[in-house]
C-alpha cells in the first residue's frame, strides 16, 4: 500500500509538471528565442576580437588566446544557432581552412612525435580569428560602435608609445625590437585610412596618432618592417594608382626617404649605409647559407612533404674562434617553409598569399566606391608590408607571425565575403573580372 500511495504521489506530481509547462510553453520559448539573441549578438564578436587584438599588440600578454578561443566560441554558437550560414562562407575561408588542414594533417603523418604542438596551435587560432573576423562581418552593428575599430588601434599606439617614453621600455611592452615594428606596420595603413574616413575634425585625432606610430617604427630600427612597408606603399602607387596621383605619390616617398637618410634621424643613414655595405656579410646571409646546408641532407620524400612542423635544425655561426649557438631559424620564410613543410606546402602558402593580394589588388581595381578602394589599398600594404617583415624576422608558426597573419587574412576575407558587391555596386563594368 505504501510503494502504491507512493507511486500514486510521483503520477500526480509529474501530471502538474507536464500541465504547468503546456501552460508556460509560450514563455518558454520566449526565453529560448532570449538567450539565442543574447549569444549571437554580434557585440560579444566585437569585444573578444578587440581584446584579442589589444592584449597582444598593445599589452604583450597571453590573454589574447583566452579571447580568441572565446571569440570562436561565439563564432560556433551562431554556427549552431543558424545566425551564421555555411553557403555565406566565401571561397576564401575555404581555401584558408583547406591549406592550413593539409599543413596540420601533413605535419602529424611525417613527423607526428616531432611536431611542434604550440606552433600548430597557433595555426588552428588564426583560423578561429578568420572565421570569427568574417562571422562579425555579415552582422549589422549599430553604427555608433564602430568607432571601437579605431580607438583600440589608437590606444595600442598610445600604449606602446607611453611604454618607451614614459617607462623607458626601449621596445614598448615587448623584449624584442622587431616585434613592436610588426604593431607600428600594421597600424599605420589603417590610421591613413581611418583619417580619410571619418567626418569633420574627429580626424586630425588620426595625425598626432599616426606620428607616434611612424616615431615607433623609425626608432625600432627595423630594417625588414620599413622595407616592408615602404614596398607595400611602391606596389599599390606602381599598380593601383593612375595619372597624376602616381607621380605625386613616388616623389612623395622619394622625398621623405631623402629627408630621412640626410637628417640621419632615429640614425636612418648609418641603418642604410651598413645594409648596402654589409649585404653580403649580414648574419641573414650567413643563416642562408646553413639552412640551405640542412635542406641539402634531406630526402626525397623530405624535400616533397617536408619534415613537419617543428624547430628548424639548430644553425651554429662562428662569430670568433669558438662555436656559438645562434640561431635556429634561417629568418627566410621560403627556406623555412621549403624544410618544415616542402615542396607542396611552399606552392601552397606562398601561392594562396600572393593569390590573395592579387585578388584583393583586382578587387581595388573593379571598385566605384572610394571608401573601399581606399581600405583594400591600405590591406595590401599591410598584407606585403608583413610578408617582407615577417619572413626575414621571425620563424613563419611563431604566434608574432600567425596572430598578425590571422587578422590581416580575416579582415581581407571579410572584404570578398559577397562577389555580388563587386558586380553590382561596386563594380566599374558591370562584371567582376577578379573571378
Amino acid at each position: 500500500m505504501d510503494f502504491i500511495r507512493f507511486f500514486g504521489i510521483v503520477c500526480g506530481r509529474m501530471t502538474n509538471f507536464v500541465a504547468r509547462n503546456e501552460l508556460k510553453e509560450p514563455m518558454t520559448r520566449f526565453n529560448l528565442d532570449t538567450a539565442k539573441t543574447v549569444l549571437t549578438s554580434p557585440y560579444w564578436l566585437v569585444l573578444t576580437l578587440s581584446g584579442a587584438f589589444f592584449s597582444f599588440f598593445a599589452l604583450n600578454r597571453g590573454g589574447i588566446v583566452v579571447f580568441i578561443e572565446i571569440s570562436f566560441g561565439f563564432f560556433l554558437m551562431n554556427l549552431i544557432a543558424g545566425e551564421y550560414l555555411i553557403k555565406k562562407i566565401p571561397a576564401t575561408c575555404w581555401v584558408i581552412l583547406a591549406i592550413c588542414a593539409y599543413l596540420l594533417l601533413g605535419s602529424i603523418l611525417v613527423a607526428p612525435q616531432d611536431s611542434h604542438y604550440r606552433w600548430m596551435a597557433n595555426l588552428v587560432r588564426m583560423l578561429g580569428v578568420v572565421f570569427a573576423i568574417h562571422c562579425l562581418s555579415q552582422k549589422r552593428i549599430d553604427p555608433r560602435i564602430h568607432f571601437i575599430f579605431p580607438f583600440i588601434l589608437s590606444l595600442t599606439v598610445c600604449v606602446q608609445f607611453t611604454a618607451r617614453y614614459g617607462f623607458g621600455r626601449s621596445h614598448g611592452t615587448f623584449s624584442n625590437p622587431h616585434y613592436l615594428a610588426s604593431v607600428a606596420i600594421l597600424i599605420l595603413p589603417l590610421l591613413f585610412y581611418y583619417f580619410w574616413k571619418t567626418p569633420g575634425w574627429w580626424r586630425y585625432i588620426f595625425i598626432p596618432i599616426a606620428a607616434m606610430d611612424i616615431e615607433l617604427l623609425l626608432r625600432t630600427e627595423s630594417r625588414p618592417a620599413f622595407i616592408g612597408i615602404t614596398f607595400g606603399i611602391l606596389f599599390v602607387i606602381f599598380f593601383l594608382i593612375q595619372g597624376r596621383r602616381k607621380w605625386f605619390g613616388l616623389t612623395l616617398i622619394f622625398l621623405l626617404l631623402v629627408t630621412l637618410y640626410l637628417s640621419g634621424y632615429a640614425d636612418f643613414k648609418e641603418r642604410i649605409d651598413d645594409l648596402f655595405v654589409n649585404l653580403f656579410k649580414d648574419e641573414r646571409a650567413q643563416y642562408y647559407t646553413f639552412a640551405w646546408n640542412v635542406l641539402k641532407e634531406n630526402t626525397l620524400l623530405n624535400w616533397v612533404f617536408g619534415n613537419g612542423i617543428r624547430y628548424f635544425p639548430v644553425i651554429y655561426v662562428r662569430p670568433s674562434d669558438a662555436l656559438v649557438q645562434n640561431v635556429i631559424f634561417p629568418h627566410f620564410f621560403l627556406l623555412e617553409i621549403l624544410y618544415l613543410n616542402g615542396i607542396f606546402g611552399v606552392l601552397l602558402i606562398f601561392g594562396g598569399l600572393s593569390g590573395f593580394i592579387a585578388y584583393l589588388a583586382c578587387l581595388a581595381k573593379n571598385t566605384r566606391s572610394n571608401n573601399y578602394r581606399l581600405f583594400i589599398i591600405c590591406m595590401i600594404v599591410i598584407f606585403i608590408g608583413w610578408l617582407i617583415h615577417c619572413g626575414l624576422t621571425f620563424p613563419f608558426y611563431s604566434k608574432y607571425s600567425i596572430y598578425p597573419l590571422a587578422f590581416i587574412l580575416g579582415v581581407s576575407s571579410s572584404i570578398v565575403r559577397n562577389d555580388t558587391n563587386v558586380k553590382g555596386e561596386h563594380s566599374t563594368n558591370g562584371t567582376n573580372d577578379c573571378r
